[in-house]
């Protein structure tokens, strides 16, 4: 599958770039036509400094983002802290106050939960949200309810890569789109378009990598 990967050069900085392969993969809850790989983004200290650098910029003051709230909190999911740490900083150098970098845990029973040790850092705290990547936007919805009911505000949200430009009225900063991949298609698990034409899956993929069938 290796010399099947292709590079995506992001547009607002040919620096940042993510590797890319065409095929069938399913996701916990969807599949999709690409497997795209940012590992570089999440473990290269110089790519992840020039992500958190676009990332920053619907959060500065000067930004005509619906986003101008102080940021205190960015929650990062997928493995993202790099990113999250350089964006915190960004932000700190940009007038925002301290600001905490967090992830939650996942319980036995699928939920997302924060232990008591730092549930006080997100009640009544502005938390941007910063995912990997996001298809249907089912890991989203249950950060973003897990943030909630911590008494945490959602701010904003970030990805490095998203298939929609907003979710539950919310617009996703992301650093690349479905647009920027040629063909890219995702479908939920029982919709798949691919599998109705009895194309196999490729692999499993997770913010981690992927799993060859």
């Amino acid at each position: 599958m290796e010399s099947k990967f292709f590079t995506i050069a992001s547009k607002r900085n040919p620096f940042i770039t993510i590797q890319t392969a065409a095929g069938h993969f399913a996701t916990g809850s969807s599949h999709i036509s690409h497997y795209i790989d940012i590992g570089g983004l999440k473990s290269r200290a110089s790519l992840a400094k020039a992500a958190a650098r676009e990332m920053a910029v619907p959060y500065l003051k000067n930004s005509e983002s619906q986003e101008k709230a102080d940021v205190d909190v960015i929650v990062y999911m997928d493995g993202t802290e790099i990113i999250a740490a350089y964006l915190a900083d960004e932000l700190i150098q940009n007038n925002h106050g301290e600001i905490h970098v967090l992830t939650p845990m996942k319980s036995s029973s699928g939920h997302f939960i924060f232990h008591e040790n730092v549930q006080g850092k997100i009640a009544n705290k502005n938390v941007v949200l910063m995912v990997a990547s996001m298809s249907t936007g089912a890991t989203v919805n249950r950060a973003a309810e897990c943030i909630s009911y911590y008494g945490g505000k959602l701010v904003g949200i970030s990805a490095v890569f998203s298939t929609s430009p907003e979710i539950d009225g919310w617009k996703v900063h992301s650093l690349f789109s479905y647009k920027d991949i040629p063909d890219y298609r995702f479908y939920r698990a029982f919709e798949c378009e691919m599998c109705k034409t009895g194309d196999k899956i490729e692999a499993i993929i997770n913010s981690e990598g992927y799993t060859k069938l």
